[in-house]
């Protein structure tokens, strides 16, 4: 019986190597100020608190040979998360009503306290990011060469009731910030879950703006439909020569198993080769975070 446990923990061990290096581009932190929990429409259970999830996703990080990850939230919840593990990079989330002075905000990019802007959650406040509010901290975001991860696609049913009394999926369109790009041709910015059901209007973007990159976000786990945008956005962005600006990104939130979902969904994808898959998981991500080894 031993034995037959060592040989199925080897196998484990080796099924999980062969992922091959990971760059996560979209996880969340909390402190027990912000945390939640909750049932994923796919039936996953949240953990039970802001430590437990810390705890889980770094677990699931050394488990799966993720080396990096983009972790957005408040400045408190990053700081303890890059506090705990050096492998976070520290992703400022405009989450509450209001943004951090802008000054402040250039003063934290100086310092590596913020090291992405994002997720930008403008479309929940009735926003895009073409909105004249993010205007000074894109500006400060293109000087610095810091990247933005900006919120695309839709969200989770009734929004509105569960405290975004202005959000509405329309607002989600890559069309609409394409303003942001033309005023800020530098901008290193990534359209977050790849535009979701608006997947062939970020292509369209991604082929107008070579500058533009994307993540999957919470695509490749969360429910059969997102699932769909998922397979059919990467069937068209390789056929269109685009694979070289997609990320890997898990958006675990309150799910940390959201991570493995992630990962085996797009190892599974018959239709990518593994060059392909090393480029999405990890080769794209690298060059665009500038990380140097």
């Amino acid at each position: 019986m031993r034995k037959i446990i060592l040989i199925f923990t080897l196998l484990t061990i080796k099924i999980n190597i062969s992922y091959g290096q990971i760059i996560d581009m979209h996880m969340h932190s909390y402190t027990d100020k912000d945390f939640w929990v909750g049932t994923a429409r796919n039936g996953l259970e949240s953990s039970k608190s802001a430590k437990e999830t810390l705890e889980q996703t770094i677990q699931k990080m050394n488990e799966h040979n993720i080396v990096y990850a983009v972790v957005c939230g408040s400045i408190e919840s990053i700081e303890l998360y890059t506090k705990t593990d050096k492998r976070f990079i520290p992703a400022y989330q405009d989450y509450e009503e209001g943004l951090i002075p802008i000054d402040k905000f250039e003063d934290y990019i100086k310092s590596g306290k913020i090291k992405v802007f994002g997720e930008v959650m403008a479309v929940y406040k009735g926003k895009t990011l073409a909105d004249p509010i993010y205007q000074p901290y894109l500006a400060v975001c293109e000087k610095y060469g810091v990247p933005v991860g900006y919120h695309s696609g839709g969200s989770f049913p009734n929004a509105q009731q569960f405290g975004w009394p202005n959000y509405r999926i329309s607002l989600g369109d890559p069309f609409l910030i394409e303003d942001v790009l033309v005023k800020f041709p530098k901008l290193k910015l990534y359209l977050m879950h790849a535009g979701e059901n608006f997947y062939e209007n970020t292509l369209r973007m991604m082929d107008g703006y070579p500058n533009l990159h994307t993540d999957l976000g919470v695509e490749m786990w969360l429910h059969p439909m997102t699932k769909d945008f998922a397979v059919k956005f990467l069937q068209s962005a390789k056929e269109y020569g685009f694979l070289d600006r997609v990320m890997f990104g898990s958006d675990q939130m309150v799910w940390p198993d959201a991570i493995t979902n992630s990962i085996d969904f797009l190892n599974d994808l018959d239709f990518l080769t593994k060059e392909e898959k090393e480029m999405i998981f990890y080769k794209n991500a690298k060059k665009f975070l500038s990380i140097e080894e």
